[in-house]
């Protein structure tokens, strides 16, 4: 099932991949007594991998998400 448009899907790889150069020049910095720590390398990795493996719904709709798997049984309409 498609979770996202097209449009919201490319905004959120977008977002996902500014993340991950962000973390790429820094992932924790101190300013002062102030101290910023950025999500973590590995999760943002993921998240972009799970993005990218998800289908738009003008996609879904069209057939051109995920696959399904159809069996091929002997003798019911399928390829032998």
């Amino acid at each position: 099932m498609a979770i996202f448009s097209r449009e919201e899907k490319t905004r959120q790889i977008a977002l996902w991949s500014e993340a991950l150069a962000r973390v790429s020049q820094g992932q924790e910095y101190t300013i002062g007594s102030r101290r910023l720590r950025r999500a973590d390398l590995s999760e943002i990795r993921k998240t972009l991998e799970w993005l990218d493996a998800q289908p738009a719904r003008e996609d879904a709709q069209s057939g051109l998400g995920l696959p399904r798997l159809v069996p091929l049984l002997p003798g019911r309409g399928g390829r032998c």
